[in-house]
């Protein structure tokens, strides 16, 4: 009768310990990957928030960035230095930024980049 007992808390026990091992770790990463999402999210641009994106841009990143906003959010890199009149590497600079900020990204295609705005 003991010894059944015992049996039984230990398997108890042993189930115990294998579910926190497992599913503890499962709603780490899970928290993690929300955290992380968190990080992402304020960057997204929302009619909400694009006052205030807008007004963090300094004069030249506005411009282009309009001019992206303006091309329903994709446009050659190239489209971008005739439009501004900037040169290729001061165009080149200002995307960087705008990359840096998580407001664009550029896609390589043949022997130019679409620039398109992170949704």
């Amino acid at each position: 009768q003991q010894l059944m007992i015992n049996g039984i808390l230990l398997a108890f026990m042993a189930g115990m310990g294998i579910y926190l091992i497992f599913f503890s770790q499962e709603e780490k990463i899970i928290t993690k990957f929300k955290r992380i999402k968190e990080q992402i999210e304020p960057n997204k641009i929302t009619k909400a928030n694009y006052q205030k994106v807008i007004s963090e841009l300094d004069d030249d990143e506005k411009k282009v960035f309009e001019i992206i906003l303006n091309a329903q959010g994709s446009v050659f890199q190239s489209e971008l230095v005739s439009k501004t009149g900037l040169t290729k590497v001061k165009v080149t600079r200002i995307l960087d930024r705008l990359e840096g900020k998580g407001l664009i990204e550029r896609k390589r295609r043949g022997m130019t980049n679409v620039v398109v705005l992170r949704h």
